[in-house]
C-alpha cells in the first residue's frame, strides 16, 4: 500500500539477519569503520533528503527541535564507526518524525556470522519476561520477569530500545509490538552480541541467575503466538459465531475475490456474530482493505479522505449486518489502521485489544528509497500524506473501546470479544 514492500517483510529481513551494536566491538571482524568526515556527509545527506522529500518532517516536533537533535547527532560522531553503529545513532530521529513508513535499513554485506540472546522475550513498555517457544512450550522459566541482562537493568534496556524504534505518531504501541516480536535482534543492535549472557530473573518471588550461551540465527526458534502465520483464516466457533483472522492486506496474499467469497460463506452459514482479528496485520494494499469494509459497512465511506486513493466506496453485497467485534494491537498498522479508523468513525462494533500501531488520522507513505553515499544504508522516506479522517492530528492510534492487554498464557482479547458478543 504505502511502501513497495510490506513492513513485515522489511523488518523480518532486517531483524533476522543484519542488526548489530551501539558502541560495541565487532566480535567477528566483519565491518570496516567509516571516518568522521564520511559519517558527517552521510548524516547531512539524510537530513537534506528528509527536509526535501518528507511531507511533514515537523508534524511532531518544531524545526528547532529537529535541528537540535541533528546537531547533537553530528557532535556525537567524533570517532570512526561501523555501519551498524552509525545506524544506531540516526535511529534517534524516529521519535521526532513519528512516521512508521520512514525507516533506515543496513546493507546485506555484513549479515553473518551473528549471535543472539538464546530465549524469546516478551517486551512491554514497563517490563521484560521470558516467553515461550513453539518447540519448548513447557520451559520451566516461561513467564519469569527479567531483571537484568549482563548487568544492565531491564528498565535501561526498555528505554534504549524504545528510543531507537519507529512509531506512527507520539505513542509507542507499534514500537512495543515490533520489539515484542523481534526483541533478540533489536537487543543485538543496541547491546551487542556477546558469547554468553548472565540473566537475573524473578519467578514466584524467587530470584535466579541464569548462565546462557548465545545462539546463531539458525538456532533462533519460533516464538509461541496466537496467529497462524497465514494471510487469512475463517473458523466457526459455534453455528452462529465465526472468527475471521486477516493477517495481511497485501494483494498477493488477500485478493478482493477472496474477501467476496468469505462473506458469501458467512451469509450461507447464517453467521450472526463475527470476531474480526486484525492483530499483527501490518497492512498491504488499500483495495483489499477497502473491499473488507464494503462488506461490513451499510453506507458509503472513504478509506482515505484526502491524498492517494481518496474516493467514496459503496457497500457491497453480501453486506454483513450481524454483531461485530474487531481485535487490534500495536501491529495493526498502515492499511489496517485505515480499516480501524473507519470502523471507529462508523461505530461499527466493539474494538478490543490495544491501541493500533498505525495513526488514526494521517499516515505518511508512498515512500522511496535512497542510499547514503558512504555507509550505503538504505533510507526509505515517505513522500505523501494519506489523510484518513478530517480531524486534528493528536499523534495517537485508533483506541480500543474495550482495552485488553496481551496475556502470556491465553488469548484474553478473544475471550473478551466472545463475552461482548454474547452480552449485546
Amino acid at each position: 500500500m504505502v511502501t513497495a514492500l510490506t513492513r513485515a517483510a522489511l523488518i523480518a529481513s532486517w531483524c533476522l539477519t543484519f542488526l548489530a551494536a551501539r558502541g560495541q566491538d565487532d566480535p567477528f571482524g566483519r565491518m570496516p569503520k567509516w571516518s568522521v568526515d564520511q559519517l558527517h556527509e552521510d548524516l547531512d545527506a539524510l537530513v537534506e533528503a528528509l527536509k526535501k522529500h518528507h511531507p511533514a518532517p515537523y508534524r511532531y516536533c518544531t524545526p528547532e527541535q529537529f535541528d537540535r537533535r541533528v546537531d547533537s547527532l553530528r557532535t556525537s560522531l567524533d570517532r570512526p564507526l561501523t555501519e551498524f553503529e552509525f545506524l544506531g545513532r540516526i535511529a534517534a530521529l524516529y521519535p521526532l518524525l513519528g512516521d512508521g513508513h520512514t525507516l533506515f535499513l543496513p546493507t546485506e554485506e555484513w549479515a553473518t556470522p551473528a549471535r543472539y540472546f538464546p530465549l524469546p522475550v516478551v517486551f512491554t513498555d514497563s517490563a521484560l519476561y521470558l516467553g515461550c517457544e513453539a518447540q519448548r512450550p513447557d520451559h520451566p522459566h516461561n513467564g519469569a520477569r527479567i531483571l537484568r541482562i549482563n548487568g544492565t537493568p531491564a528498565e535501561a534496556i526498555i528505554d534504549t530500545l524504545l528510543t531507537r524504534q519507529v512509531r506512527d505518531g507520539r505513542h509507542t504501541s507499534y514500537a512495543t509490538w515490533i520489539l515484542n516480536k523481534w526483541f533478540r535482534s533489536y537487543y543485538r543492535l543496541s547491546f551487542g552480541e556477546p558469547g554468553s549472557f548472565q540473566v537475573l530473573i524473578e519467578q514466584h518471588g524467587e530470584r535466579t541467575m541464569m548462565e546462557l550461551d548465545a545462539v546463531t540465527s539458525s538456532e533462533v526458534r519460533t516464538p509461541c503466538s496466537h496467529g497462524t502465520g497465514s494471510a487469512w483464516e475463517l473458523s466457526f466457533l459455534t453455528d452462529s459465531t465465526a472468527l475471521l483472522r486477516i493477517g495481511s492486506f497485501k494483494p498477493a496474499d488477500l485478493r478482493t475475490k477472496d474477501i467476496d467469497a468469505l462473506f458469501t460463506t458467512l451469509e450461507e452459514r447464517g453467521i450472526q456474530r463475527l470476531v474480526l482479528d486484525l492483530r499483527g496485520n501490518e497492512g498491504g494494499g488499500p483495495r483489499s482493505a477497502e473491499r473488507l469494509l464494503a462488506h461490513l459497512l451499510d453506507r458509503p465511506f472513504s478509506l482515505v479522505a484526502k491524498g492517494p486513493f481518496a474516493r467514496t466506496t459503496k457497500p457491497r453485497r453480501p453486506t454483513y449486518s450481524g454483531k461485530l467485534c474487531t481485535l487490534m494491537d500495536g501491529g495493526s498498522f498502515s492499511a489496517t489502521a485505515m480499516v480501524l479508523a473507519q470502523l471507529e468513525l462508523h461505530a461499527r462494533g466493539a474494538l478490543i485489544g490495544e491501541e493500533s500501531g498505525g495513526n488514526r488520522t494521517v499516515i505518511s507513505g508512498s515512500a522511496r528509497t535512497m542510499h547514503l553515499p558512504h555507509t550505503r544504508i538504505a533510507c526509505t522516506i515517505s513522500r505523501k500524506d494519506w489523510w484518513l479522517v478530517e480531524r486534528e492530528v493528536d499523534g495517537r492510534g485508533v483506541m480500543p473501546t474495550h482495552p485488553v492487554a496481551s496475556a502470556l498464557d491465553h488469548d484474553a482479547a478473544l475471550v473478551r470479544a466472545l463475552h461482548v458478543l454474547e452480552d449485546h
